[in-house]
């Protein structure tokens, strides 16, 4: 277990803290020519053979793992390299290092087959597939849900929103480059002028998909927190999340908005909280 431990510090070293940004834009830019990438192979090879120095293994032993955990991160790199720098691409480049890692490991170590299968299989318990399975609950199958349950207000919000835009009209004089003047008028009436800094426009515009992203979070933790007896961390997810949202209501001054995120977030955490105490309950009975 101490050779895999130094294993995997020596590789998160190295891609963490011993890359850097430069030669990640030279491997994405020359990809097998790449300086960077070469660079980098080499504080790898380095690492990798600080570790297997300090090990118990014979010296064949420990080339042929050097060998194999450097080349195939190098392969793994530069594979990479041709893919678009996203979440989805990085996951499954580390997830390849570290798999080839623990299956040296293995190697190294004498386990046989029917070990690996045997440890697999002690993860897929019923204990444990309960558990996984109130996670997958409370992300998209509890969205959904609450989706279906306000859609009645969520209609009435847009509706309200149409109609309000359609007896609106926004004039925008471009005064300069960092400052412009909105003129609103409503029903043949001007009622207000202000001035905007450009810095200001985009500043109520939220992140793509923020929202879903924040309930999926705020569920999981919340029964992370049922799981471990913190109840108290509940409340303070409720009172982080209130304290986030309180400029957004006050500067609405909007009843059916404060009310339909009352209800969302209610409803988000009641799913959590049935979710999680049935799967607490049929936990302890397995």
């Amino acid at each position: 277990m101490e050779l895999l431990l130094l294993l995997l510090a020596a590789h998160f070293i190295g891609d963490f803290y011993l890359q850097p940004s430069k030669w990640v834009e030279c491997r994405n830019d020359n990809h097998i020519k790449s300086i960077g990438l070469w660079k980098h192979f080499l504080v790898h090879t380095l690492l990798n053979t600080a570790v297997f120095l300090i090990s118990d293994l014979s010296f064949i032993q420990s080339i042929i793992a050097i060998g194999f955990i450097s080349i195939s991160h190098l392969l793994a790199d530069y594979w990479k390299s041709y893919r678009k720098k996203n979440f989805t691409y990085f996951l499954v480049d580390q997830i390849i290092h570290i798999l080839i890692i623990n299956i040296i490991w293995a190697y190294l170590s004498g386990f046989t087959f029917e070990q690996v299968a045997t440890f697999i299989g002690n993860f897929f318990t019923a204990k444990h597939m309960v558990i996984a399975i109130s996670y997958v609950l409370v992300c998209k199958p509890a969205s959904v849900i609450i989706s279906l349950a306000l859609k009645k207000h969520t209609d009435s919000l847009i509706k309200d929103n149409e109609a309000a835009k359609a007896s609106t009209t926004v004039e925008v004089h471009e005064i300069s480059d960092d400052k412009v003047t909105v003129t609103i008028v409503k029903k043949g009436a001007e009622i207000q002028s202000t001035d905007v800094s450009s810095n200001d426009k985009n500043q109520d515009v939220g992140l793509v998909s923020a929202g879903s992203w924040i309930g999926y979070i705020e569920r999981c933790l919340a029964i992370s927190f049922i799981f471990i007896g913190q109840f108290a961390g509940i409340g303070f997810l409720v009172a982080t999340k209130t304290i986030f949202r309180f400029g957004d209501l006050t500067k609405n001054k909007d009843m059916k908005l404060t009310e339909y995120m009352m209800l969302g977030t209610l409803l988000s955490y009641a799913i959590a909280f049935f979710i999680g105490w049935n799967a607490l309950q049929i936990y302890k009975a397995i």
